[in-house]
């Protein structure tokens, strides 16, 4: 799986790097796991922040013909090595847009 076909079709940025591909129950799933590079503290803005453990995040994202598709990154729990400040890297992934039109761009103003 090519990096940059993550980033164009799904939008998935840079941080992340792909890991594996999975078929289950009919969907394909990417896993993506973040990059030590991206492992900032919030606080401080030190990096790499240590890992403490992970949980994975499950996003529906457009089908690749027929095929649902899920992209299941990884979100580390971290610990800054310099502030001790706890946080968790949140996925760097592509904000919801907005896929109707309210009104109609003929309407005259008034």
């Amino acid at each position: 799986m090519s990096q940059s076909l993550l980033y164009h079709a799904f939008g998935v940025r840079e941080g992340y790097e792909y890991l594996k591909t999975g078929y289950v129950e009919g969907r394909v799933e990417f896993h993506l796991g973040v990059k030590e590079e991206a492992l900032v503290c919030p606080k401080c803005g030190t990096g790499p922040a240590m890992r403490r453990g992970k949980r994975w995040r499950r996003i529906r994202t457009v089908p690749i013909g027929l095929k649902p598709v899920v992209l299941v990154a990884e979100v580390p729990r971290c610990q800054c090595r310099q502030c001790g400040h706890g946080f968790e890297v949140a996925p760097l992934l592509p904000r919801a847009t907005r896929t109707t039109r309210t009104g109609s761009p003929t309407t005259p103003a008034s």
